[in-house]
């Protein structure tokens, strides 16, 4: 039987709470975030769901949020990491989604601001 069923707003909230935190909220899409949101909707009903993605960001986040993931083409993450936005030019730091500094306006890179072991679930 196949169930057609949307994210609830309650996990979609923590879902993007989650990638805000993490900084993976510009790189998810629309997509994205409903996947990890209806895969966390079926972890607080108490089931053990596995995202199947090659996904980096994904698989990022689904770690964040304590959810199973698998990649089919790749090996997955090793590291779960935390990113934060930085100017080039002056150092500055933001949170992700900025993407120019406010002070002389460089465009904005990305860098992994603290990384952990992945539990690899």
């Amino acid at each position: 039987e196949l169930k057609v069923q949307a994210p609830s707003l309650r996990a979609e909230g923590m879902v993007e709470e989650a990638s805000r935190k993490a900084g993976e909220s510009g790189y998810l899409s629309k997509a994205d975030r409903e996947v990890l949101a209806l895969a966390l909707d079926l972890k607080l009903d108490g089931h053990e769901p596995i995202i199947v993605s090659d996904d980096y960001a994904i698989q990022n986040l689904a770690e964040h949020l304590q959810i199973g993931h698998s990649s089919l083409a790749n090996f997955g993450i090793v590291h779960r990491f935390d990113w934060i936005m930085y100017c080039p030019a002056c150092y500055r730091r933001y949170r992700p989604p900025a993407k120019k500094c406010r002070v002389c306006g460089t465009e904005l890179r990305r860098k992994v601001l603290s990384k952990k072991k992945a539990a690899r679930r």
